[in-house]
C-alpha cells in the first residue's frame, strides 16, 4: 500500500469482483473497466483497489475478454442440461468463493458487480451494483441453470449488503418495487461511455472499417446478443416489410441463439473491438435497438456519442438514456412492431436531413453522461458505508 501524500494516512481499500471482465465481454465487464479506470484516475491516492478475477488478485485492471478458458467455460455451460450446468456453475462458484475469502480478508470494503455477493470470512461492508432484475422478473428469458443458481443465492445474500448501486433511475425504482429495498440504501450511478473511444471518427477511418468487414456504404446496425429481450427478430421482418435494400449489420455474441442469424438482409460480424465498433456506429444510418427490457442500454449511449441516430423503444430505462434524441417504437411485438419499425427505417433511409438532425441531437444528449461523475458517486457511496461501519 502507498500513503496519501496529502494527509499521510493509509488509503482505504476495496476488493472488486472483476470476473465479468475476463469472461465473454458484456455490458457488466464494460461497466467495471470504465468505472474503475476513472476511479483510479481520480482517487488513486485515496483508494487501494484489488481486482479478483475468479482465481487471483490483481492490483491493475485485468485484460478484457482475453481469457479463452473463461469463454470455453461459458460456452460449455450453455451446452449442458440445466441441472448439470447448475451443479457445474455452483461448484465453480464455491471454488471462486473460497479463493475470494482468502484475498478479501485484508480489505476494508467489497464491491460486488455481478450476480450476488460472495461470502466473506470476516464481516466486510458490501456495496452491490445491480444492473437489472431481469432474472427475478423475467426468468423465462434466461437459461434455466442460471435462474436456478440465482434463485438459490441472490435472496439470501441481499441481507449482507450495506449499500446498493443502480445503473439507472429505472433500475432503482424496480429494486424498490420488486425487491423492497429501502430507497435510502440505493445510490444511482448512471453508466456512461468512454470518450476516448466513442466519438465521431474521421470519415477515412469509417471507410477503412467498412472495408475490413466488407460492409456496404449504407447499413443499419444492431449491437447485442441473442437474448430474447433484445427483440432482434423484428428487425429482419421490418427490413422485409419495408422493402428496403439496406442490410443490417449484426455485431455481438449470439448467446441464446445456437448460431448467428442467417438471413439475406443480415451481415454477421461477431465481436468487434471497441475502436472498430465506434467506427461502425458512426458509419451506420442508425442503430436499431428494439429491446423490451434494459437496466441501462449502453449501445444506445455509445451510438449517440459517435453521431449515430438511434431507433429504440420506450421500454424500461431506454427513454432515460435516449431522451429526446432518439426515435421510439410505440409497439415492439412481432407484427405491428415490425411494420412500425419498417416505416421509421424508410424515413431514415430517405431523409438525410432527419439523419443529420438525429446525429446532432445524439451528440448533445450523450454529453449528459459521465464516468467521472459515476466514479465520484461510487466513491461517495463507499465512503458513506465505511463511515457508517466505523
Amino acid at each position: 500500500m502507498h500513503t496519501n501524500p496529502q494527509g499521510g494516512k493509509k488509503p482505504r481499500s476495496v476488493i472488486v469482483n472483476a470476473i465479468p471482465i475476463v469472461n465473454v465481454s458484456t455490458g457488466i465487464g464494460r461497466y467495471i473497466l470504465s468505472l474503475y479506470k476513472h476511479i483510479e484516475k481520480l482517487y488513486a491516492d485515496e483508494w487501494d483497489i484489488g481486482y479478483f478475477d475468479g482465481a487471483t488478485l490483481h492490483h491493475k485492471l485485468p485484460l478484457s475478454a482475453s481469457n479463452r478458458r473463461s469463454k470455453s467455460t461459458v460456452n460449455l455451460l450453455w451446452k449442458m442440461p440445466p441441472l448439470l450446468a447448475f451443479l457445474a456453475r455452483s461448484y465453480l462458484h464455491s471454488r471462486r468463493e473460497r479463493r475470494f475469502m482468502q484475498h478479501a480478508a485484508s480489505f476494508d470494503l467489497y464491491h460486488e458487480t455481478s450476480f450476488f455477493p460472495f461470502r466473506t470470512a470476516t464481516p466486510l461492508p458490501v456495496v452491490f451494483t445491480i444492473h437489472d432484475i431481469s432474472l427475478y422478473r423475467f426468468p423465462a428469458w434466461h437459461p434455466k441453470e442460471r435462474v436456478m443458481f440465482y434463485n438459490r443465492n441472490f435472496p439470501r445474500r441481499l441481507g449482507n449488503v450495506a449499500q446498493f448501486l443502480s445503473v439507472s433511475h429505472f433500475t432503482k425504482a424496480e429494486m424498490i418495487e420488486w425487491l423492497h429495498v429501502d430507497p435510502a440504501r440505493v445510490t444511482v450511478t448512471q453508466n456512461a461511455y468512454d470518450e476516448a473511444i466513442f466519438a465521431p471518427p474521421l470519415p477515412a477511418d469509417v471507410a477503412a472499417a467498412r472495408a475490413r468487414y466488407a460492409l456496404p456504404e449504407r447499413y443499419f446496425l444492431f449491437v447485442g446478443s441473442g437474448d430474447p429481450r433484445k427483440n432482434f427478430r423484428i428487425i429482419p421482418a421490418a427490413l422485409a416489410h419495408g422493402g428496403l435494400d439496406v442490410p443490417l449489420v449484426n455485431v455481438g455474441w449470439p448467446g441464446w441463439l445456437t448460431e448467428a442469424p442467417r438471413d439475406a438482409s443480415v451481415i454477421n460480424t461477431g465481436f468487434v473491438d471497441d475502436a472498430d465498433l465506434a467506427k461502425l456506429y458512426a458509419g451506420a444510418l442508425a442503430l436499431i435497438y428494439p429491446s423490451i427490457y434494459e437496466g441501462f442500454g449502453l449501445p444506445v449511449l455509445e451510438a449517440m456519442a459517435c453521431g449515430c441516430p438511434v431507433v429504440t423503444t420506450r421500454c424500461a430505462s431506454l427513454p432515460e438514456v435516449g431522451g429526446e434524441a432518439a426515435l421510439y417504437l410505440e409497439r415492439h411485438d412481432s407484427e405491428v412492431g415490425a411494420a412500425e419499425l419498417a416505416a421509421l427505417l424508410r424515413r431514415l433511409a430517405g431523409d438525410s436531413s432527419l439523419v443529420a438532425e438525429l446525429r446532432a441531437r445524439g451528440l448533445a444528449r450523450s454529453r449528459a453522461f459521465s464516468w467521472d461523475r459515476a466514479a465520484a458517486e461510487t466513491v461517495g457511496a463507499f465512503t458513506k458505508v465505511l463511515q457508517a461501519s466505523a
